[in-house]
C-alpha cells in the first residue's frame, strides 16, 4: 500500500518534471525566435541609419564646397562632370526626347460655353488705416 502510494507520487513528480522541461524548452524557442526577429529589425535600422548618416555627410560636404552656405542649389544633386571638346558636340542631348514616329495632331476640342462664377464681393478695406502710424506697436519687447 505504501509502495503503491510512493509509485503514484513518483509518477506524478516525473510528469511535473517533464511538463516543466517542456515549458522551459518552449520558452527557450520563443526567446530565440524573438531574438532573431529583433536582430533582423535592428540590422534594418542600422542600415537605414547608415544611409541617413551618409546622406547628411554628403550634404555637409556640399555645404562646405559652397562656402558654408546651405542653400537649395548647393545641396541639390548635381552632375559635377564637365565635358568639353568634340565628344560633347557629337552628342545630341535632345535625341532621346525626339521620336522617329510622326505625331498626329489631336482633334480640336469643341469649345464649351464658359460659365464664369459670379465675382465675389471684395472685403471692405478700412479707410482709417494709416500705414505710417506706429502708435500701436510695443517698442519695449
Amino acid at each position: 500500500m505504501v509502495s503503491d502510494e510512493i509509485q503514484r507520487y513518483k509518477a506524478r513528480m516525473d510528469g511535473l518534471v517533464r511538463e516543466q522541461a517542456d515549458r522551459r524548452a518552449m520558452l527557450d524557442r520563443q526567446g530565440q525566435e524573438i531574438q532573431a526577429r529583433s536582430q533582423e529589425y535592428m540590422t534594418k535600422q542600422v542600415q537605414a541609419a547608415e544611409r541617413y548618416v551618409q546622406h547628411r555627410r554628403e550634404l555637409g560636404r556640399r555645404e562646405r564646397e559652397a562656402g558654408g552656405w546651405g542653400t537649395e542649389k548647393a545641396l541639390a544633386d548635381k552632375n559635377t562632370t564637365m565635358r568639353f571638346g568634340p565628344a560633347e558636340d557629337e552628342e545630341d542631348p535632345y535625341a532621346a526626347a525626339r521620336s522617329t514616329e510622326s505625331l498626329t495632331p489631336r482633334p480640336p476640342q469643341p469649345a464649351e460655353p464658359s460659365q464664369e462664377p459670379a465675382p465675389r464681393r471684395a472685403r471692405h478695406s478700412r479707410a482709417d488705416f494709416d500705414e505710417d502710424d506706429f502708435s500701436n506697436n510695443s517698442w519695449l519687447g
